[in-house]
């Protein structure tokens, strides 16, 4: 999926993001482990771009192949989304009328949500990753959120959390590493949307949610694909 993916469109949108003003044009969220968490969020724009990624970028992005050997260092690219939620977190997410990995994300070049820093866009979308949408099944709505389960490298590891401290997020230690956070509430629209990072058992993970914070989420795919406690 290219780096101009834009968010799922919903009747209002346009409302909601003349309202946020230079945020409009990224529509760029996270999965906080709780969006009451977030506080007062930084200005995610702020931040001029850095050097590009040192990683090859492969050619097709949009769904890393398992079977691949991981370079030495780096792990394996998660299987399958399904087997990084557990059941209750699978549960609970389709309580919210949304299912994992509808068809037309696949089809649609538009499905999914964009992150505010350009570079980090970048890394998540052109690195070798595993990506997991959360949406409507039918087609665009207003709700879902979208995590990419990136493997990185010692010296990878090092340049995102640079990024992520460099741009100012929330941040709270949590998983055996810390999270970096933010969101935006626009009260008008009644919508809410942020983004969700961490560092964390040799991956990056790394969420944009809209309308769908879910308590725990990040937790629970860490939990299951590393097996950090809390």
């Amino acid at each position: 999926m290219s780096p101009e993916r834009k968010a799922w469109l919903v009747t209002g949108i346009i409302a909601l993001l003349l309202g946020l003003g230079t945020l409009a044009v990224w529509l760029g969220m996270s999965m906080a482990s709780s969006p009451s968490d977030a506080g007062p969020s930084p200005d995610p724009t702020a931040t001029a771009p850095v050097d590009t990624s040192p990683r090859p970028v492969p050619s097709n992005t949009a769904s890393a192949d398992p079977t691949t050997p991981p370079e030495p260092g780096r792990a394996a690219v998660p299987a399958d989304c399904a087997s990084l939620y557990s059941a209750a977190m699978t549960a609970e997410l389709q309580s919210y009328g949304v299912v994992l990995n509808p068809a037309w994300t696949a089809t649609d070049p538009d499905a999914g949500l964009r992150f505010a820093d350009d570079l980090l866009e970048t890394w998540a979308v052109e690195w070798d990753s595993r990506q997991c949408i959360w949406t409507t099944e039918g087609g665009g709505s207003g709700i879902g959120l979208e995590t990419h389960v990136v493997p990185l490298i010692a010296e990878e590891e090092a340049l995102v959390t640079e990024r992520l401290i460099g741009l100012g997020y929330s941040a709270v230690d949590e998983l055996g590493s810390t999270r970096y956070f933010w969101s935006v509430t626009d009260e008008d629209f009644g919508g809410a949307y942020g983004e969700s990072h961490i560092v964390v058992g040799g991956y990056w993970f790394a969420t944009a949610w809209l309308d769908l914070g879910v308590s725990g989420y990040t937790a629970d795919m860490v939990r299951n694909l590393v097996g950090v406690p809390d």
